[in-house]
């Protein structure tokens, strides 16, 4: 869609913004609330209401998305005076339980991995036997960080993750399909070494190969930094 002139632009952004609060507001529509509070934040940079639309579409909605955005506000503080770990940790949660598998990634990160917590409060107590639960849900919902993660913690092993290493290499495996180059380059080490596989160099060569491809892809595509909206 192309606009002739800059104000056309500005109607039509103002439009928007009246289809998504008819939408959410008179329609009750879940995901109608949640593109207005997309709106509010990345045409209006209206932090505070964007952040009071995704946790009311959370809270009255169920709407995982919703609650996701909302758990980013509260991590971050964005929006509001200060962050808070707590509300951050039991929206992320929500929107786990509510099948979302982001959701389910930054729960786990929240219980298993140690954190400076900039500006936020409460921090989360680590509890890495549930934590690496979610990451497994999140990773069973196709979130391959969350795979590269979990199999980080089977290679490592401690007292409440046992070390497990053909579950790492499944997992590893999973996050190398989902294009993790980390994974790949552990998977190609494990063939190497036949270290919770079968020892096989050719194998090793292919997912060092598919490191590879990965990385090149990388360097092909224009950085966009930290996305918060996934």
């Amino acid at each position: 869609m192309t606009f002739k002139s800059e104000e056309e632009l500005k109607e039509f952004l103002e439009n928007l913004g009246t289809e998504y609060r008819f939408s959410c507001f008179k329609e009750k529509n879940s995901e109608g609330c949640h593109l207005l509070a997309d709106y509010l934040e990345s045409v209006k940079a209206d932090f505070e209401a964007a952040g009071k639309v995704y946790k009311s579409n959370c809270d009255e909605h169920n709407y995982p998305k919703s609650c996701f955005r909302y758990g980013n506000y509260c991590f971050l503080g964005k929006g509001m005076e200060s962050g808070d770990c707590t509300e951050a940790f039991n929206h992320y949660k929500k929107s786990c339980d509510l099948g979302y598998a982001n959701g389910c990634l930054h729960t786990g990160v929240m219980l298993t991995r140690k954190s400076e917590y900039p500006n936020s409060k409460n921090p989360v107590a680590l509890d890495p036997a549930t934590g690496i639960k979610y990451l497994e849900k999140a990773c069973s919902g196709g979130n391959a960080t969350a795979c590269y993660f979990a199999s980080g913690m089977y290679i490592a092993g401690s007292d409440a993750v046992p070390r497990d290493r053909t579950k790492a290499s499944e997992l590893s495996l999973k996050a190398c399909d989902g294009g993790n180059i980390f994974s790949c380059m552990n998977l190609s080490r494990m063939y190497r070494i036949g270290d919770g596989v079968e020892k096989d160099e050719k194998m090793a060569e292919v997912y060092k190969n598919k490191a590879r491809e990965i990385r090149d892809d990388y360097k092909k595509k224009p950085s966009i930094g930290l996305q918060q909206h996934t």
